[in-house]
């Protein structure tokens, strides 16, 4: 449905502006299809650009709207002089908030008209929204860089309209201009010893590749494997992955099946023999390559797979890209070494008439003077080491308390929760003791293996890696927290193995299995600990609502092969209230062999 009206609505803004008035008018267009009636004028429009955004395409905005358009309704301002397509500002409403449509999932956002026309179609769609759309309390255009229309030519509007707008500071963007001393550039950005030096530690391991895939079937099965992998980075960080939206990754799976045929898009990964590593998306539109989303398998971690990728891509940019290699939205500190300039963005707030228009306009007026202040010192905490990693603590920290509140309510566990926090804060953080004893099987039983008894195949003991790791402390805090995510790297790297019970989809027992090391058993002599060599178990999760006989029978039956097979003795640790592990350790012969006990003081902080 659309709205359309002539320029007498709109006369006085044009006037200020010394415009002919007479052959403008404008329509408001409330449905997909008669927007993209217009799609080949608009087309033409964006093509006009040198410098145009894919997100400002047409086909960028069907694809959006048929993936997340059932939570918005459509609000596009057409700006036509005569039958002449002049402008388009696409707007979705979301309640009484209009804002651009394909946001968030837009880097760059503006308004699509020709550079020349712009100050009267900015007047034109915002005089559009005072007068002839109702019910809204706020516009917010985000995500408009400083060379933007929207930006450069707001300054020039109407008092009347320009006095409803206020402009607040957003995050910089990250990106490289290739300019005059492109060979220089890219020999320096290439050329990084650090880099270097990780693509030669995998190309040890075996044969690295990297291409951008075309064949829809292998960009389907990427696609899958890209979202899985982006959802467990983001976790290990304490965020939530836009991927962990299944309608986004629908939208993603229709660009690729659009764009990338066309040569916009760029669907890359970085391989080892054949198993894939790291996965980036891209856009590639005006001699401009824009890395959108990447990630990397965190099983292989501690190979950097994500800066080899950045690599590849740069090689890629450096034969194919001609003017800019943009970083897309974000404040990784990695894109500090690579960038020569920083995009300055903006978030645009338009405010109707009214007292409360007033209000908000008085409050963004506020913020407009306090958010560079704040992302000032939001820069300086990060780009210090100890700030950095303490930000991501305590968001950590944060994501895990939601997530145990979330649940709560389901388990009627609200009170429960917020005592195992306090409990794991003061824990972990401050002060801990632990004591446990350890047990071990008699000599002459040591080293054999043993028959896995239970013939239940629902039960299951399998060795877990990072990513599945993660995957637990997202989906099960009271489990793991997402604050152990980095104590767990550091085991897996010395060796350590996590091993995971389970009896279907439920997680039954968690424990870690790793080499004796003499800080474990600090009442222990030197010479004592020295005589245990062998590998132990230490649980760090056990269900409270299940008979668990079962699970240690197999848990232990496995761990005894283990053991065996490196020919080393098996210990378990076993606290005071494992009750149901210390009557299977007995009934297969285990016998407690001496008490291990552990202090820990500001542990927490030490990590940080």
């Amino acid at each position: 449905m659309s709205i359309s009206y002539d320029s007498l609505g709109v006369v006085s803004a044009l006037d200020c502006l010394g415009r002919d008035t007479q052959a403008w008018r404008c329509q408001v267009i409330t449905d997909l299809q008669s927007l993209m009636e217009l799609q080949a004028q608009w087309a033409t429009l964006w093509q006009s650009d040198p410098r145009a955004e894919i997100f400002q395409t047409p086909e960028w905005h069907r694809i959006w709207w048929n993936s997340f358009g059932k939570k918005y309704k459509l609000c596009a301002i057409a700006i036509f002089a005569g039958e002449e397509l002049k402008g388009i500002l696409p707007l979705a409403r979301s309640g009484a908030i209009l804002q651009f449509a394909a946001v968030p999932q837009g880097d760059y956002a503006d308004i699509i008209c020709e550079d020349c026309s712009a100050a009267e179609v900015i007047a034109l769609a915002l005089q559009t929204l005072l007068d002839e759309v109702h019910g809204w309390h706020e516009c917010s255009f985000v995500h408009l860089s400083k060379h933007s229309r929207l930006i450069r030519h707001s300054q020039h509007l109407p008092y009347s309209l320009r006095s409803r707008l206020q402009r607040v500071s957003d995050e910089p963007q990250y990106t490289i201009i290739f300019r005059n001393q492109r060979e220089a550039l890219f020999r320096a950005l290439l050329g990084k010893q650090h880099t270097k030096r990780l693509q030669k530690k995998l190309e040890k391991t075996g044969q690295l590749r990297f291409r951008h895939l075309h064949a829809q079937s292998e960009i389907e099965q990427n696609v899958s494997d890209f979202l899985l992998h982006h959802v467990r980075r983001h976790a290990a960080l304490g965020r939530q992955s836009v991927c962990a939206d299944p309608e986004f990754g629908q939208f993603l799976r229709l660009l690729a099946q659009e764009l990338v045929p066309v040569g916009r898009m760029r669907f890359g990964v970085l391989e080892l023999d054949g198993r894939a590593l790291a996965w980036d998306l891209g856009f590639e539109v005006n001699g401009k390559f824009l890395l959108y989303q990447h990630t990397f398998d965190l099983d292989f971690w501690h190979y950097t797979p994500g800066e080899v990728l950045l690599w590849h891509e740069l090689q890629y940019a450096r034969d194919h890209v001609s003017r800019e290699f943009d970083f897309g939205r974000g404040d990784e500190t990695y894109k500090d070494r690579f960038c020569n300039y920083s995009r300055e963005t903006y978030s645009l707030f338009f405010e109707p008439s009214g007292i409360r228009g007033s209000i908000r306009l008085w409050a963004r007026s506020v913020q407009a003077f306090t958010q560079p202040v704040l992302s000032k010192l939001k820069k300086l905490a990060k780009s210090r080491r100890f700030g950095l990693r303490a930000f991501r603590s305590l968001r950590v920290k944060l994501t895990e308390s939601a997530n145990c509140v979330r649940e709560a309510p389901q388990k009627r566990s609200l009170l429960g929760c917020g005592l195992r926090l306090t409990k794991g804060f003061v824990g972990k953080s401050i002060l801990s003791k632990r004591w446990s004893d350890v047990y071990a099987l008699p000599a002459e039983q040591n080293r054999m293996p043993k028959t896995v008894a239970s013939d239940d195949p629902s039960l299951q003991v399998c060795v877990a890696r990072l990513g599945e790791l993660v995957d637990l402390a997202w989906a099960h805090p009271q489990i793991l927290s997402l604050n152990d995510l980095p104590e767990c790297r550091s085991r897996l790297k010395n060796g350590d193995r996590p091993y995971i019970a389970r009896q279907g989809a439920k997680v039954a027992i968690g424990c870690w299995l790793s080499r004796i090391a003499t800080e474990s058993f600090e009442n222990l002599s030197l010479d004592r600990v020295k005589a245990c060599s062998g590998v132990m178990m230490d649980e760090f999760w056990s269900a409270r609502d299940c008979n668990l006989s079962p699970h240690y029978e197999r848990l232990i039956s496995v761990l005894v092969n283990e053991a065996a097979i490196q020919n080393v003795e098996l210990l378990v640790q076993c606290r005071s209230d494992q009750r149901q592990l210390r009557d299977e350790l007995e009934r297969q012969g285990f016998r407690r062999r001496f008490q291990a006990v552990g202090h820990g003081i500001f542990s927490r902080l030490r990590q940080i």
